[in-house]
């Protein structure tokens, strides 16, 4: 299997499966989204062990903007979910290409010198739960770059109510000073979406009921030595939070 054929193309004509943003308090990111769109937003129960809980919003078939807060129950140090308590407004963080075969795609990332990192396996197997989604995931880089995607293969799919009226992805948009380094880790792997060379951004625009909207904020790179004061800062945030 050629490893472009790897990735699904979903329905919007891209290569996005679904892309992350980011809030301090999830009930109300989805509400301030419904807002916006005109449709409603899917709050999910909490994953059991998780450390953030989300929404859905379908953008296309078998594609979606999740809105991803902390999950309030969580109580050890997470950096990512320390990250979101501390934003001011809702921001855009990383998105996910979505493999026919994990197992496949993971062999030809490491023959590119590009190895799946942090691979998870949620729900997956004949005796868990039904009504959750299963799938696996991991990352195509070591450190965190928000322009870089995360990869998924669903075995059971997110469950959204299919009358929902339908918002969808028409643009999609990344852009990055190391925009040439970046689009050949994308090309290695087969992903199409390109960086454009810039400031680091990440950005779409939606279809929907109440006209496009259009999401764009700086992205995340999070690389090398410069992980250490990163994950000082949101280690000195999560130590001065008030006692719950």
């Amino acid at each position: 299997m050629n490893v472009r054929d790897l990735i699904i193309r979903r329905s919007h004509g891209f290569q996005v499966d679904h892309v992350g943003l980011g809030v301090a308090d999830t009930e109300a990111g989805v509400a301030a989204l419904e807002s916006k769109v005109g449709c409603p937003v899917t709050l999910h129960d909490p994953e059991p062990g998780q450390w953030y809980w989300s929404g859905s919003l379908a953008i296309g078939d078998h594609s979606f903007l999740e809105v991803i807060g902390p999950n309030p129950s969580w109580r050890t140090f997470h950096p990512f979910r320390t990250l979101l308590t501390t934003l001011p407004e809702p921001r855009l963080l990383f998105w996910y290409v979505a493999v026919r075969d994990f197992a496949m795609f993971s062999q030809r990332a490491k023959a590119a010198k590009f190895p799946i990192q942090r691979v998870e396996r949620v729900n997956v197997g004949p005796d868990q739960c039904e009504e959750r989604p299963s799938y696996t995931i991991g990352y195509a880089t070591r450190q965190f770059v928000t322009q870089l995607p995360n990869v998924v293969e669903w075995k059971r799919w997110l469950q959204l109510p299919a009358e929902d009226p339908r918002c969808e992805l028409v643009d999609f948009r990344l852009s990055h000073p190391a925009a040439k380094k970046l689009n050949k880790v994308l090309e290695a792997v087969g992903v199409e979406e390109r960086v454009a060379h810039g400031p680091s951004s990440i950005g779409l625009s939606l279809k929907t009921p109440r006209g496009r909207l259009d999401l764009e904020n700086p992205g995340i790179d999070v690389r090398g030595a410069s992980m250490i004061p990163w994950l000082f800062r949101l280690w000195t945030t999560w130590r001065a939070r008030p006692a719950s």
